[in-house]
């Protein structure tokens, strides 16, 4: 009986064993083109025309933004606004929020992408597009809220399988990427991550000098 004994508690241990963390997805979305261009009303920045004044108008707060990933080292971003004659996010990344003065800016949009569903109430899917040609993107989501949005869910990318375009091997240097070139695609894949876990909080930290 010993041996039954000892093999009956060597399977309530495996049994209790944590369950295996499931696989976050954070692949490269790439387009050829824009998909989104000034002729689409819910992007943002926004230009204005007043009777004394004009400039540009947005919705979120501009300044540096933190990115905390469980587990992980978080990383930087900083949002300025480039000028008033042209409406643009001037975006900049870095893992040191030291570097963001110096790292390379991409002239980007917050694209309002509708609502989703989520665990029976609504959130509000965003996409920051990066860059003229190409651009790239980011999948965002956050609670309905008034105000300038201070903070966002930073949603996983799993490339669908026909989207993903693979490079030949160059050592260690990532040579694939999510081709997604129309507008109903990234929305639908938008709101397939939004059921997901996210990657992490984008959050609002302070304005720059502050």
């Amino acid at each position: 009986m010993r041996p039954l004994a000892f093999l009956a508690c060597g399977l309530s241990l495996i049994s209790a064993s944590p369950p295996a963390q499931p696989e976050l997805h954070s692949d490269l979305i790439h387009s050829d083109l824009p998909l989104w261009t000034s002729d689409y009303k819910k992007m943002w920045p926004r230009a204005f025309v007043g009777q004394n004044d004009f400039g540009c108008i947005h919705n979120i707060r501009l300044g540096d933004w933190k990115f905390d990933q469980p587990g992980q080292d978080g990383s930087w971003y900083r949002l300025t606004n480039y000028g008033v004659f042209h409406c643009f996010l001037m975006v900049r990344s870095a893992f040191e929020r030291s570097e963001l003065e110096t790292a390379k800016v991409s002239y980007s949009f917050l694209i309002d992408l509708g609502r989703a569903r989520r665990r029976n109430e609504d959130v509000e899917l965003w996409a920051l597009q990066m860059g003229g040609r190409p651009s790239d993107y980011l999948l965002l989501a956050r609670k309905p809220e008034r105000g300038a949005i201070r903070s966002f869910e930073v949603l996983q990318r799993e490339c669908p399988r026909e989207d993903v375009r693979s490079g030949r091997n160059l050592a260690i240097l990532l040579t694939s990427y999510c081709a997604i070139n129309d507008q109903q695609e990234l929305i639908a894949l938008a709101r397939r991550m939004a059921q997901r876990a996210p990657l992490g909080t984008l959050t609002f930290v302070a304005s720059v000098g502050d």
